[in-house]
């Protein structure tokens, strides 16, 4: 169960950071309009959530 849950927070860490870092690199190109940060944090949590995944080693065991 332990490793499930370093698993669980490694995975919100991914989004978390994703969205974050998207959301940021947008504001510093000048996108501030809240439409479009809010599209870049999507794609950016989205795209960590999927390299998160394909590296994950739950399938493995």
């Amino acid at each position: 169960m332990n490793s499930l849950g370093l698993w669980l927070r490694g995975l919100a860490a991914a989004v978390i950071g994703g969205a974050i870092a998207s959301a940021a690199q947008a504001a510093a190109v000048g996108s501030i309009q809240p439409a479009n940060l809010k599209t870049a944090a999507l794609t950016g949590a989205a795209l960590t959530l999927g390299a998160y995944l394909t590296q994950s080693p739950v399938g493995s065991k």
